[in-house]
């Protein structure tokens, strides 16, 4: 009877181009656990004052965005499994299971305050919660068909130490000073080098110089003979041949990246084709002024340790 009677109250009809196709719209009290969430987020990072700070030349208040951001999530969210649905993609019951149980810690952590400003109950929790793994779903069964690994050498970083001078002469009696052993090179390209960096981290691509390419065949410790880029003579030193971190944080960037990609490529046209906006006026009444003693931030975080 609760779903039927949120199915009632909730079927506004979303405005597509063209036509308006009747949809089960969000209703507000599952929009204010995502609002909550936000506002909460915002509030303990940089306090309630936070919310005086406006943007662009309308001043719109960081509320209104927030509420806008939300918004917006929230029709991706809805297009998202309306995609899942052609699709065929369904949730389990196995995974039913595991959402019950993410909802019930969700609720079990809320105050009176939060339930109050989020006139929310278990239900809305589990539908957002249902919701949001079936897109989480979709999108991994699409990029799951990608071939996105990333090589060590691809992501591979190093680091790099250099002393750059417009003197010719002055750059080869430098290159003889800091291969002569136990040379410290550092000391050496804080007296001479005329660049404004001495240390520099280095990626495939993130230079395409001269440089760049000596940089990653030099072993780590080995250090170049003189380098020619236009007027400047450089000397560079191999000081990291292969940054652990950098180069797995760099490695996921990448195949993120190529996951996106696969992702847009099918979404994309999908959400040219279905345009939709909600209508409800209660987007266009939020606002964060009022005080309120919520303080739940963790709907997103809680998902993340139980499907990570």
């Amino acid at each position: 009877m609760i779903l039927a009677a949120f199915s009632l109250q909730g079927c506004r009809g979303l405005e597509l181009e063209d036509k308006t196709e009747e949809v089960e719209e969000y209703t507000r009290p599952q929009a204010m656990i995502l609002i909550a969430n936000e506002r909460n987020r915002y509030e303990k990072a940089y306090s309630e004052g936070i919310w005086n700070v406006t943007f662009g030349e309308d001043h719109t208040g960081l509320d209104k965005l927030t509420v806008q951001n939300v918004k917006q999530f929230m029709e991706q969210l809805m297009l998202l499994n309306m995609l899942a649905e052609e699709r065929g993609i369904t949730v389990t019951s196995q995974e039913r299971d595991l959402i019950r149980q993410l909802t019930d810690e969700y609720m079990a952590g809320l105050t009176d305050g939060d339930l109050q400003y989020m006139g929310c109950d278990r239900t809305d929790v589990q539908k957002l919660y249902t919701d949001y793994f079936t897109a989480d779903k979709l999108i991994n069964g699409i990029t799951s068909q990608v071939n996105s690994e990333i090589s060590d050498s691809e992501a591979k970083v190093i680091k790099i130490e250099q002393i750059g001078t417009t003197d010719l002469k002055k750059a080869k009696a430098i290159l003889k000073r800091v291969k002569i052993d136990g040379a410290n090179f550092s000391s050496m390209a804080s007296r001479y080098t005329e660049t404004d960096t001495i240390e520099e981290v280095l990626m495939r691509g993130s230079r395409g110089d001269l440089i760049e390419d000596i940089a990653f065949r030099l072993e780590e410790g080995q250090i170049s003979n003189i380098l020619q880029i236009g007027e400047m003579y450089y000397i560079i030193k191999c000081t990291d041949g292969y940054s652990k971190d950098a180069t797995l944080a760099r490695k996921s960037r990448l195949e993120k990246a190529l996951n996106n990609q696969a992702f847009q490529a099918v979404f994309e046209p999908y959400s040219q084709e279905h345009k939709i906006r909600f209508s409800e006026r209660f987007w266009n009444e939020l606002d964060f002024q009022e005080p309120t003693e919520s303080t739940a931030d963790n709907f997103f975080d809680l998902y993340e340790r139980a499907f990570s």
